[in-house]
Formats: structure tokens, C-alpha cells, sequence
């Protein structure tokens, strides 16, 4: 890997312009509520989202491609007591230009909780709610790879927020063509320190997948991936026009514990971030990648050393300066839009790319009867 003093540069700059230990995709989060004072009720909602996301890519690690359809999920909600939700429904989504139907599966979700602490069995809160950076999780999962199926332990405070997952992916049967595969993932964000009107942060993330199994007749060796990032982030509230600056950097990690199948064993980088919100909705995002044959297994596709889409296409120094425009606006409680446009520079490739998307999400639930006691 290159030495740091640009790194450390950029880093230093970014505040005055300057982040979230990830995207603020907020808007984007599904989460199950549960609240005592709807314990006994029954309601019926439904999640939708509209998207377009268009990468507009040529002479860097993937081509170009377009994202473009709408997602709806209706279920059914009963509150079975003060502690427990059940939710039970359904999935579709449509991808636009696909005569198909993309994706139709049943949805289920069994969550406890009690004060800051959460349980999910079924389908937990995933995707995005995970809350890692990029390099780890890609952005664009949430558009075609959404659901996560398994258990899920959540503490959630406003100085400590720890979400534990295991991601059941493929369930192998005997004689299947296929192996057994797993992510399981823990994201960790601790308050350790109050600087002023101020707060620092540690951020601590680890991801692996597992394939593997004894019924398949694939005849392929057992593989796990880890992918890990540890960091620092400082965060500044203000009045006026910025409300908040956000600074962070991490250094990230990835092994091929099982030693199998990839270009290359293990590889790491550093991944630095500032982000100002202003008081309208729009965030303004600097981000700067910079690796040694990093790989990946659901990381954004522009970060790796080797393309997720052609594998013959390597590059295993990637430098990246990325700029975000986000804008988010609440139409109602229920209804919000979001816009973004990502430009950035492949410093290895020397050569300039972008992207552009709309997300509309719908999000409501409405009452519909009360137990009688």
C-alpha cells in the first residue's frame, strides 16, 4: 500500500467541507417498533419503495449498469404483549424492463424487546439497519438483495449501539448442487468520550461468510471470508444553517481464512470520511479509498481490487476520492424522497465517474382492532 501522507491530508480537509461512520441511510431503515401501549393491537401496513440508481461507469472496476423498479411489502402486525410483535406478509419486487416478477417470498418476524434490548427471529431488521460503511456493505443491496433471514441481538442506546446477525443464505439439502452459506456480522458504535459540545466515537464492524456443508455434491472446498473495519469517528451538532459535521477514518481488513478460491488471501485499506447536514435536508459527503488487494463479498462494488462482475478484471491498488450530494425530504410522516448524486475520481484508473438515483419510500401502518380483555 501507498504511505499515508496523502491520506492524512485529505483527512485533515475534510472537515471545513466534512461525515457518518457510513451513508445516512436513515430513510432506507426498516425497523419493527414496539411499543408497551400497543399491546393486544392488530394492524396492517405495508413498506414500498420506489427506486432508480444509475451508474454511469466506464474505464474503472465495473461497467455501468441501471437499477430500476419498486418493492412493496404488505403484512399484517399483532402486538402479542407489551414486549413482543409478530409480523407475517409478504414481498415482491419488480424490476422495470423484467417481464417477471423479481422477487416474491413470505415475510416473518418474531421481535422481542425491553428497554434498550431487542431480539429478532425470522426476518430481521437487515440491509442497511446494519449500519456499515460502504467497503463492507453495499448501498445497492438494499435495491436488489434486501432481505435477511435468521436471528438478530440489538442493544440500541444513544451511547452504545451493538446489532449481532446471522444471515441464513442458502439452507443446503442432501445431494444439492450448491454449498450451505451463512454471513454473520456484528457492527459496534461506543461513545467513549464527550470533547466539548462534541462526542468521539469507536466503531468496530466484522462481517464473514461461510460455505460450506456436508450433503452438496459440488465438491468445492469450505471457504470463509472475514471482512473487518475498526475506527474513529468525532461528532459536532450546531445551530444554524449546518446542524452537524461528522469525521471519521477506519482501517479495514479482509481475510480468506480457508485459504480458497480468490485472487488474493487477505488485503486492507483505509477509508476516510466527512460529512456537513445542513438544515434543508441535504448532506455533503467527502470520502477517500485507498487499498491493497481488498476483497470483498457484499461490499460496494467500486471498492475491491478484483470486479465482482468480471473477475478477470483486477486492479489491486484502488484509489478513490469520492464527493456525495444527499438530499432527503419528508413529504409526510409516511412518505419521504431521497436524491443522490455520487461523483468520484479513480485516481488508478485516472479517470472520472458517476451516479446518479431516486428513492421514494411509503412506510404506514394502520390500526385495525384491539384485543378485549
Amino acid at each position: 500500500m501507498r504511505p499515508l501522507p496523502f491520506l492524512f491530508i485529505v483527512f485533515c480537509m475534510v472537515p471545513v467541507a466534512a461525515a457518518w461512520s457510513q451513508l445516512d441511510n436513515r430513510a432506507f431503515e426498516d425497523r419493527l417498533v414496539v411499543e408497551p401501549a400497543d399491546s393486544g393491537k392488530l394492524f396492517a401496513g405495508v413498506n414500498a419503495m420506489g427506486f432508480l440508481k444509475n451508474n454511469e461507469y466506464s474505464k474503472t472496476i465495473i461497467p455501468g449498469y441501471t437499477l430500476f423498479g419498486v418493492q412493496v411489502q404488505p403484512y399484517l402486525s399483532y402486538q402479542i404483549s407489551r414486549n413482543v410483535r409478530l409480523d407475517a406478509g409478504a414481498y415482491f419486487q419488480k424490476d422495470f424492463g423484467n417481464e417477471d416478477v423479481s422477487t416474491a417470498t413470505p415475510v416473518f418476524s418474531l421481535k422481542w424487546r425491553k428497554n434498550a434490548y431487542a431480539i429478532i427471529f425470522g426476518n430481521i431488521e437487515g440491509s442497511l439497519n446494519h449500519r456499515l460503511i460502504e467497503p463492507l456493505y453495499d448501498f445497492e443491496r438494499v435495491l436488489n438483495n434486501r432481505l435477511e433471514s435468521g436471528i438478530q441481538f440489538q442493544l440500541n442506546r444513544e451511547d452504545f449501539f451493538v446489532d449481532a446477525w446471522l444471515d441464513w443464505q442458502y439452507m443446503q439439502h442432501l445431494k444439492d448442487s450448491r454449498q450451505e452459506q451463512f454471513v454473520a456480522g456484528l457492527s459496534v458504535q461506543k461513545r467513549i468520550a464527550r470533547i466539548g459540545s462534541g462526542s468521539l466515537h469507536l466503531p468496530v464492524q466484522v462481517v464473514s461468510r461461510h460455505q460450506g456443508g456436508q450433503l452438496d455434491m459440488a465438491g468445492l472446498p469450505i471457504q470463509t471470508l472475514v471482512n473487518t473495519a475498526v475506527g474513529l469517528e468525532y461528532i459536532k451538532p450546531f445551530e444554524g444553517f449546518i446542524r452537524k459535521m461528522r469525521v471519521n477514518g477506519f482501517y479495514v481488513y479482509d481475510k480468506d481464512i480457508t485459504k480458497t478460491r480468490q485472487a488474493y488471501l487477505d488485503g486492507d485499506g483505509w477509508y476516510f470520511n466527512g460529512t456537513v447536514t445542513s438544515r434543508f435536508g441535504l448532506d455533503v459527503m467527502v470520502s477517500y479509498w485507498q487499498a491493497r488487494e481488498f476483497m470483498s463479498f457484499q461490499g460496494g462494488r467500486i471498492y475491491p481490487a478484483v470486479s465482482p462482475l468480471n473477475p478477470e478484471t483486477i486492479q489491486p491498488a484502488p484509489r478513490l476520492l469520492i464527493l456525495r450530494f444527499l438530499y432527503n425530504y419528508n413529504v409526510s410522516e409516511d412518505l419521504s424522497v431521497a436524491i443522490r448524486y455520487e461523483p468520484f475520481l479513480d485516481l488508478a484508473a485516472q479517470s472520472f465517474q458517476y451516479s446518479y438515483g431516486v428513492y421514494v419510500n411509503y412506510r404506514a401502518r394502520y390500526f385495525l382492532a384491539k384485543r378485549k380483555h
